[in-house]
Order: C-alpha cells, then sequence, then structure tokens
C-alpha cells in the first residue's frame, strides 16, 4: 500500500468517539421507530476498497449488495443476494444472472452487470491503491454478457475465491456511476446504496442515520431508521443499554457476560471467528534474532491472559483459524516454559533488551499487556507498554513499519482461513504483515490454497501455513474471542453466528 492509501486509512480510522459524545448523540435517536446499536468506533471509510475496522465491515455489510451474502443464524450459510443466479460448476470462470430492478440510491439507476464488473476489476488498478487487492490476486476480468449478466474469469479455479472474497465484505458491488462521480472513490459517506436501508446523515458526535431506502424492491425493513452509535467502553455501552439509550449492542469481551447478564436485557455469548494474538516483529533490529522471538512465544503465559479477559471462556488458540473451520490447525498450544526463555535470552545475549508493545487502549487490551509485560520481565526483557486510540494503531507508514517490535491486535475473520492468511505474504511486509514474516514456503503455500479445488488438501496447506507462522517465532496465538451480545426486550434481533448484527432483519417484539 502507497502512502496515499495509508494517508487515507489514518484519516478514516481517526473517526473515533468519545462517550462523552455519545450521550448528546443518542438523546436525538430515541424515536421508538429507530433500532439503536451500539458500536465499538465510528466507521471511516466505506469504500469496500478501503475497509478495515469492524464498524466499517458492519455498515458495508448492510448498506452494499454482493452476489451472495452470509445469513442470518448460527451457521456460516451464504445465500443468494443480488445475484438471482450463480452457477459455481466451473471456480474458473463463475457465471451470475442478477435480479432485476435493484435500484440505486441516489438517482443512480438500476443494479447491472457493469456496476459487477467496476466493482471486482477497480481492485486491480494500481491507482486505486486498493487495501484489499491481495483478494483479488487471481481474477482477470468481469465478462458482461448482457444487462443483468456476466462472467467472472480467474487465473486459475478458486472455490477460495467465492467463499472468502465474492460472499464477504470485499465483494460488495458498488453503483460505477456514482463512484466514478465521485473521483472513483469515496470516504464516509456512501454516494448510492442498494439494499433496505440507505444513508440519511452523519456529523461528529453523531449517530450515523440511515434510513428506509423508498426505492427499494426486495423485503422491507421493519424499523424506519437505524442509529449506529459509537461507544468504545464496554462499561459506557451496559451503562447506555441500563438508561434504555440504545437496544442492541455486540463485541464486548466475554469478561463482560456475568456482569451484563444481570442486566435488564437479554445476554448471549457467541463464538467469534477473529483472532486475537501478539506479533512479534523479526524486522525489528531487538527481534531479528529468532531465538528472542521464540523465547517470548514460550514465556508469555497464555491461559492466565485467557482467564483475565473472558473468566476462562476463550479458548487457547492453536492458530489464526477459528476452531470448526477448514484448516483449524489440531495441534495441543505449546506449555509455558520459562526456563527455556530464559536459556535462549542468554544464549542470543539479549538480557536487557528494551521493547515496545503497541496495543488499542482499552481495558481488555492493557490488560493482555500487562501481563505479557510482567511475563518477560521474568526472562530479562523490558517491555515499555504503549496503549493508543485505534486510529493511531491501525496507521502504519514507512517510519512506523520499520519500527514495529511488539503489539496485540485482532483481525476481522472469514469462514475462510484464506482470507485472513494471505494478508502474511512477502509482498504485504510493512503493510498488514506486520510481523515481517518472509517464506518462500508460505508464499507458495498461499498461492496452491487459493487454486485448490480439493477441500481437504486446502485444510492440509491452511494447516502447513499456520505451523509455519508459530515456526517463524513471528506469531503468539491468543484465543478467537468470545464475544457478549446485549439486546432489550423491544427487539428481536438477527444476528451473524458471531453477533454481528443484520439491521434488515431486525423486528419489533410483539407488545
Amino acid at each position: 500500500m502507497t502512502q496515499t492509501a495509508k494517508d487515507r486509512a489514518k484519516r478514516a480510522s481517526a473517526c473515533a468517539s468519545t462517550a462523552a459524545a455519545f450521550w448528546a448523540a443518542a438523546a436525538g435517536a430515541a424515536q421508538a421507530e429507530t433500532l439503536r446499536i451500539a458500536v465499538a468506533a465510528d466507521p471511516g471509510y466505506l469504500d469496500p476498497a478501503y475497509w478495515g475496522s469492524s464498524s466499517e465491515q458492519l455498515l458495508i455489510d448492510n448498506l452494499y449488495p454482493r452476489l451472495a451474502k452470509y445469513a442470518a443464524g448460527n451457521s456460516w450459510q451464504a445465500e443468494l443476494d443480488a445475484a438471482k443466479s450463480v452457477d459455481l460448476s466451473d471456480p474458473q470462470h463463475i457465471a451470475f444472472e442478477l435480479k432485476p430492478g435493484i435500484m440505486w440510491s441516489g438517482g443512480f439507476g438500476e443494479l447491472t452487470a457493469e456496476d459487477v464488473e467496476y466493482s471486482f476489476e477497480r481492485h486491480l488498478d494500481p491507482d486505486l491503491e486498493s487495501g484489499v487487492s491481495a483478494e483479488f490476486s487471481l481474477l482477470e476480468d468481469v465478462e458482461v454478457t448482457g444487462k443483468y449478466t456476466g462472467i467472472i474469469h480467474l487465473s486459475a479455479p478458486s472455490p477460495a475465491f467465492w467463499s472468502a472474497t465474492l460472499s464477504y465484505t470485499s465483494g460488495a458491488i458498488i453503483s460505477k456511476a456514482a463512484a466514478e462521480a465521485s473521483e472513483g472513490y469515496f470516504e464516509a459517506t456512501p454516494v448510492a446504496t442498494a439494499g433496505p436501508y440507505r444513508f440519511k446523515s452523519h456529523e461528529p458526535g453523531q449517530p450515523f442515520m440511515l434510513e428506509k431506502d423508498p426505492d427499494w424492491s426486495g423485503a422491507a425493513a421493519e424499523f424506519e431508521e437505524v442509529a449506529i452509535i459509537a461507544i468504545a467502553d464496554d462499561n459506557a455501552a451496559r451503562v447506555a443499554f441500563d438508561a434504555g439509550e440504545i437496544d442492541y449492542t455486540y463485541a464486548a469481551s466475554a469478561l463482560e457476560y456475568d456482569n451484563w447478564s444481570k442486566s435488564s436485557g437479554n445476554t448471549e455469548l457467541r463464538s467469534s471467528l477473529d483472532p486475537l494474538w501478539m506479533g512479534i516483529s523479526e524486522t525489528y533490529e531487538g527481534l531479528s534474532d529468532i531465538r528472542v522471538r521464540q523465547a517470548i512465544q514460550k514465556a508469555v503465559d497464555v491461559p492466565t491472559i485467557l482467564a483475565a479477559i473472558s473468566n476462562g471462556r476463550a479458548d487457547h488458540a492453536t492458530g489464526i483459524v477459528a476452531p470448526g473451520l477448514l484448516g483449524y490447525r489440531d495441534a495441543a498450544p505449546a506449555p509455558r516454559d520459562v526456563d527455556a526463555a530464559r536459556a535462549l535470552i542468554a544464549e542470543a545475549g539479549a538480557e536487557g533488551t528494551v521493547l515496545r508493545l503497541d496495543f488499542v487502549n482499552t481495558a481488555n487490551r492493557a490488560t493482555i499487556a500487562q501481563i505479557i509485560q510482567a511475563n518477560l520481565a521474568e526472562i530479562g526483557l523490558i517491555v515499555e507498554l504503549n496503549g493508543q486510540d485505534e486510529g493511531t494503531f491501525w496507521s502504519v507508514d514507512e517510519a512506523r513499519a520499520a519500527d514495529l517490535q511488539l503489539h496485540v491486535k485482532s483481525w476481522t475473520g472469514n469462514p475462510d482461513g484464506i482470507y485472513t492468511m494471505q494478508y502474511f505474504t512477502s509482498n504485504q511486509v510493512g503493510v498488514w504483515n506486520w510481523e515481517g514474516l518472509s517464506s518462500p514456503e508460505y508464499d507458495a503455500l498461499v498461492e496452491k490454497a487459493r487454486r485448490s479445488t480439493d477441500e481437504q488438501e486446502r485444510g492440509r496447506l491452511y494447516a502447513r501455513m499456520q505451523d509455519l507462522m508459530v515456526e517463524s517465532g513471528n506469531f503468539l496465538f491468543l484465543t478467537n474471542e468470545p464475544l457478549t451480545i446485549l439486546w432489550n426486550d423491544k427487539v428481536v434481533p438477527a444476528v451473524l453466528p458471531d453477533g454481528r448484527p443484520v439491521f434488515a432483519g431486525f423486528k419489533k417484539a410483539a407488545d
């Protein structure tokens, strides 16, 4: 990603809200016909080429059509969305037909195959600097064969392209006319959307407001409006809920489950696909010796971390792929071994090394950082804690990329493991690959997995890729965070298996 794209991402992520701003915002969105949903931060980019945060993902998923989308429910099942039909019999040449009559908001006309062509092929344009271009690396072109029909041509057969990209957030379809009217990209204000809800308004410190789209030809949404309200702190979200200011909130840590279950609402614990880990950047001089990185892996007390952040509800991760998914690494996590860690530090002559640990400054992440700091002090490493706001943490320019050291972070997961693992290739070092993993074998496995049409083979490839991540010393996998969701008796929620809300599926509870 070039400097221009990094600047865009930085401006986008910097839109974090404070709890104080929330209170004024929520008061204006308290009408009975408004569905009020709390999220961790305001969205920045709502252009699918630049999305990065969970809030951006949530809004893109709910505002833009895709050929198919994962459906609300307890299992990850994709269903057709904008597509009337899709032929997956040839995973190298995917034919589709769109539903007629899907209209773009803002007067930009009907959704056609040209919009699909534009939406996918734009990621191949180097001038766009798409942050998700890696997901489209096999795309050759989209052939428009009719107003509503086309064929997606790939350079190789790839079932993963359908499951990990086209059915997920990066597969969002945008209006070609609207994007061109906005000089090819847009930021936090979507120009044209197509769905039950459309953008209404957003001002700093105010909710991100959606309203029913009168031109939507599908099933109508039940609420007149949706207010997306940013509350970064779990405790503030709970207070807001108990005060009747929000109807639904999600993505709180499992630690909150005990407290939140005592509230007046309905509480549920959901399994997340999102990996949480500590990255150990080998590109930093003080971590370039693999013995130091391996010592850090051995020294950190992961079970204590998980007990502290989830009351023992979180499982120790064995890799980046969540349990139950293709490629889950079925291996016992290595136990803590302080003596072996000390021996490696002594052998490397690294006693007294000072390292910085970056993390988003929430109570959850601060707890993790403090335990890591104490653990590494036991083996002679001095860790300085650097809690940051979300925008600063995720902003990486060339100077910061060269100075990445230790970092605790979580990424949005996907039902297909290739989605996450494709961002740790050598060409992503200093962009998404903060750990500096540079392995020819890993790179080759990513390409092989993208092209594999054999599900069992793909599972083996995913597992081996995670072996290499662990063996590099660059990764300490913690967990796939379980999340607490909370809703009141005024609504009947519709959510994905991980708790993310599907706005149009929410219903008003019967009186």
